[in-house]
This record gives C-alpha cells, structure tokens and sequence, in this order.
C-alpha cells in the first residue's frame, strides 16, 4: 500500500512543479492528486487501524456477564429446561 501510495505521489511531482502554458491548472490538480492521495494513504494506513484498535479495547470492557466463557449461560438453561 505504502509503495503504490507513494509511487503515485512521486509520479504527481512532475505535475506540481509545471511550467508553461497552462500550468496553474498542473499545479492545482497535481497538488490536489497528491494531497488527497497522502490524506487516504494516512487514513488507511494509521488512523483506521488505530480507531479499529481503540473501539476494540473499549468493547472489550463491556462484557455484559462476567466469566461467561467459564460458565456459559446456555448450558444453565438448558439443565433448567431438561429437568
């Protein structure tokens, strides 16, 4: 991802620092490729996993009933409805 992303950005350069007839225009959709290119590069790569790791870590403190791997609720229901 990191490779392609920055591939990418490297290609725009020549665009940036256009000369020549028509080269506010260049200039402007290059930068513009380039920053949203490294906007979604740095969204994908850091701030997506970080969220998904920070809403992991809060979902796991709220387990609605503790130690429910060791004694798991269906098992009680099902002695319950058997006898």
């Amino acid at each position: 991802i990191l490779m392609t992303s920055f591939a990418f950005i490297a290609g725009l350069i020549p665009l940036v620092f256009a000369n020549g007839p028509g080269k506010v225009g260049n200039r402007t959709i290059g930068s513009a490729a380039a920053g949203g290119m490294l906007l979604g590069t740095v969204f994908g790569v850091i701030i997506i996993p970080g969220l998904y790791y920070i809403f992991a870590k809060i979902s796991a403190k709220h387990i609605l009933v503790k130690d429910e791997e060791e004694n798991p609720l269906t098992e009680a229901i099902d002695q319950y409805v058997q006898n």
